[in-house]
């Protein structure tokens, strides 16, 4: 799934750098306090909307399974504390789960919306 430029992968199988353009994306395993939180998020989200067996099989192994996602996020995304690789979730996240389009939409509390995001995400 794709947020503000992100994407997690599931990537069990460790072939993914293989296939990916590295000149214009940066890859890495989901490391950060706020990339575990938010790519939970959008698992347990995708289980209840979808009842997915896979999802419900990693949200019951979640220590295991998280080491087998990606983040992929443009060179401009990298300063985003969901990908720096941020030990600490300083701020918590607003999750909106009723973005008009559907999409779910990140924000740390009392965090400001950019054009795009109050676009998409406003609740």
């Amino acid at each position: 799934g794709m947020t503000g430029g992100i994407g997690y992968f599931y990537d069990p199988e460790d072939g993914l750098e293989a296939r990916l353009n590295g000149e214009i994306v940066n890859m890495h395993r989901v490391t950060s306090v706020a990339g575990q939180a938010q790519l939970k998020h959008m698992v347990e989200r995708h289980y209840e909307l979808t009842g997915s067996e896979r999802a419900e099989d990693i949200l019951n192994n979640w220590e295991d399974e998280v080491g087998k996602f990606y983040q992929v996020y443009p060179p401009s995304e990298k300063e985003n504390p969901v990908v720096k690789g941020a030990d600490i979730l300083e701020e918590p996240l607003r999750v909106s789960a009723s973005a008009p389009s559907g999409d779910l939409c990140f924000l740390p509390v009392g965090g400001q919306m950019s054009p795009d995001q109050t676009t998409r995400c406003a609740d």
